[in-house]
């Protein structure tokens, strides 16, 4: 949860929020008695655990906590409160909550009244009915239905769901310079993504990727074919060959669909893609696209196994000599059709369908609208 958290002001901050992190420990502004660690916070933890608090101790943490919260909370327009409210481990800090003259919103991960685990906190009387009561004028957040149901079950409330979410990048290795290139071949808003990891040769049939884009764009408005190699060094009509591609794709209407990223490097400039961006591109496709009418050995086949990435090819001895049973194949004289219905099948196994959905909905920056959504209601 500490990591969300962290998450959550990132998030906030640069979405143009003065966002302030304030715990107990850790890089935050610190006011000690928030630390469910503190030795009087623990100890009276455990003292409401076994029924033998005493209320003029409960009190006196309360008031503590709400004198150190006050000069922070200042300036601020809403107090969002993690965990706090619906767990056990720091119920003064709770209690404080309700009088310090703010909005707050709690954002619930976890509710101990429905828990076992807790069962000795689930006595009736202050404070433990701070955990199974709505706090006067406060708002509340579920990170999941299951939790909406539970708070609507329990403090009889119907809070928003703002789900957690996922750094792909980090979680993918992906670099900042990849994600760059990435956006600068406009390939932000890809869904599906197709990479094709071929150079620009004839013998690779490049055509049919461009095609077959043009076949699925209606199916998939947020489709994006991404060619990642270079222009092939040694047959002399590679250029000739090129500008035929160009015309193909600007003919069928395809420019922001299809990108080839050599187009991306500067004018007698290296190549785009370094071996460190392949394997990333890899990671962040959804599928992966080879045409070609012949290959020595099919170097893809074994990327796109060690990527997990669903591989559609040509049906070649070598593709099926290297490859494993998850390929996707069409004939090697099959035409845009047989592409296109190969694409489609492979975007239709449940792994792909299952990151796309995945991407789509938890990556951080699907989450921030809903986060901001919760807060600017929270403040009206």
């Amino acid at each position: 949860m500490e990591g969300i958290l962290g998450q959550h002001q990132r998030l906030l901050r640069a979405a143009g929020h003065d966002a302030v992190l304030v715990a107990g420990r850790g890089d935050a502004v610190r006011v000690p008695e928030l630390d469910s660690r503190h030795p009087e916070v623990e100890a009276l933890y455990q003292a409401l655990g076994a029924g033998t608090s005493e209320p003029d101790a409960f009190a006196a943490l309360r008031d503590r906590i709400l004198a150190g919260l006050r000069p922070v909370l200042a300036d601020r327009e809403l107090v969002i409160a993690h965990n706090v409210s619906t767990m056990p481990f720091n119920l003064p800090l709770a209690a404080a909550l309700r009088e310090v003259g703010k909005p707050v919103l709690h954002w619930v991960h976890d509710i101990a009244w429905v828990n076992d685990r807790y069962r000795r906190f689930q006595r009736a009387g202050e404070p433990y009915d701070l955990l199974h009561r709505a706090q006067p004028g406060a708002s509340y957040v579920a990170i999941s239905e299951l939790r909406r149901r539970q708070l609507r079950d329990i403090l009889g409330l119907d809070p928003e769901v703002v789900p957690n979410g996922l750094d792909l990048d980090q979680f993918l290795g992906v670099h900042p310079a990849t994600r760059e290139l990435w956006h600068r071949a406009g390939l932000d808003a890809a869904d599906p993504l197709v990479l094709v990891p071929l150079r620009v040769t004839r013998r690779k049939r490049l055509e049919l990727a461009i095609t077959a884009a043009g076949q699925l764009r209606d199916r998939h408005p947020g489709l994006r074919v991404a060619v990642s190699g270079p222009l092939g060094p040694h047959a002399g009509d590679n250029l000739d060959y090129w500008a035929e591609l160009f015309e193909l794709r600007a003919r069928l209407g395809l420019d922001v669909v299809v990108r080839f990223l050599h187009e991306l490097t500067p004018e007698g400039g290296p190549h785009p893609v370094s071996d460190v961006v392949m394997a990333e591109l890899y990671r962040l496709a959804d599928v992966v696209l080879v045409p070609s009418e012949s290959e020595g050995f099919g170097l893809p086949a074994l990327e796109a196994a060690a990527a997990r990435v669903p591989l559609v090819c040509s049906d070649l001895d070598v593709m099926r000599e290297v490859g494993g049973p998850g390929m996707h194949t069409f004939r090697t004289e099959g035409g845009t059709d047989a592409v296109a219905d190969a694409l489609e099948a492979a975007l239709a196994v449940p792994l792909a369908v299952d990151r796309r959905r995945v991407a789509g909905t938890y990556s951080w920056d699907r989450v921030l609208p809903r986060i901001e959504a919760v807060v600017e209601k929270a403040i009206a």
